[in-house]
């Protein structure tokens, strides 16, 4: 266990499932951790016509830097996480190296120790993706990077082809939650397309991707995976009854209701 300035990470292993968790919440499993971030990088990369650079904010453990860094054409990888503590446990553990295959240490990548927020404020970068890999919104702090201000400032960072994708919590479990991000990304004029899957640690696990352009379902991939197929990723853009929510407020930094939505979904299922 480690209290940084920051948050509270414990790892834990048990015979080979190593899991990290971030203030009691559980970031990854490796058992599975495969299908949420194959999910969540392969996805948007397919649709891609340029992948030159990519942006990554959060996902200081290396997973998702691992699954860009499959693709020969990226140049540069930029990734914006708040805790340096996280960088280096993830960047030094042999029991997590050995998972995202050392990709912290990789010479594409350059690692700004900062806010998200700030970083976007502040930077004149321009990406082909941008990949939303933050803690759930349990907290004003994290509500206010899933706001319609943090996804106006992602889409003025993407380039006219570009696509960016969020994680974005459960659609089962969370089902507001997981549509207010829906409809808060689309309410800065850009095409959204959500999708799903199931990661065995998390249960029904969701994403929202976005674009300029309309985005397609049909996808296919030119890299080595687990999980994902062309014959199964259609599938992930289909949801149950019971995964959609209606009347939805769009999160406003003025009116943060993305926290409420989520946290009496946590009460609920406590």
């Amino acid at each position: 266990m480690e209290q940084t300035e920051y948050q509270k990470i414990v790892l834990t292993k048990h015979r080979d499932d190593v899991r990290l968790y971030i203030d009691g919440n559980c970031q990854f499993s490796t058992a599975d951790e495969y299908r949420y971030h194959e999910a969540l990088v392969h996805i948007p990369m397919s649709e891609l016509e340029s992948r030159n650079r990519v942006l990554i904010l959060g996902g200081g453990d290396g997973m998702a830097v691992r699954e860009v860094l499959k693709y020969d054409e990226v140049e540069q990888i930029d990734l914006v996480d708040l805790d340096a503590e996280m960088i280096r446990i993830c960047s030094t553990n042999p029991n997590i190296t050995s998972v995202n295959q050392n990709s912290l240490n990789s010479d594409k990548l350059v690692i700004y120790t900062m806010d998200a927020y700030e970083y976007l404020e502040d930077s004149r970068e321009q990406y082909d993706l941008i990949i939303v890999d933050l803690p759930d919104p349990n907290s004003e702090s994290l509500s206010k990077l899933y706001s319609n201000i943090f996804y106006r400032m992602c889409k003025n960072h993407l380039n006219e082809t570009g696509v960016m994708v969020v994680q974005s919590t459960s659609p089962y479990y969370a089902a507001k939650a997981f549509w207010c991000i829906h409809e808060t990304i689309k309410s800065e004029e850009l095409y959204v397309k959500a999708y799903h899957l199931q990661v065995p640690a998390f249960g029904d696990w969701g994403f929202n991707m976005a674009s300029r352009r309309e985005l397609t379902e049909d996808l296919d991939f030119d890299v080595d995976t687990r999980y994902l197929s062309k014959e199964n990723a259609s599938a992930l853009f289909r949801f149950g009854k019971d995964e959609i929510a209606g009347d939805v407020e769009i999160n406003r930094l003025t009116k943060p209701v993305l926290m409420e939505y989520y946290n009496r979904a946590v009460e609920v299922w406590k």
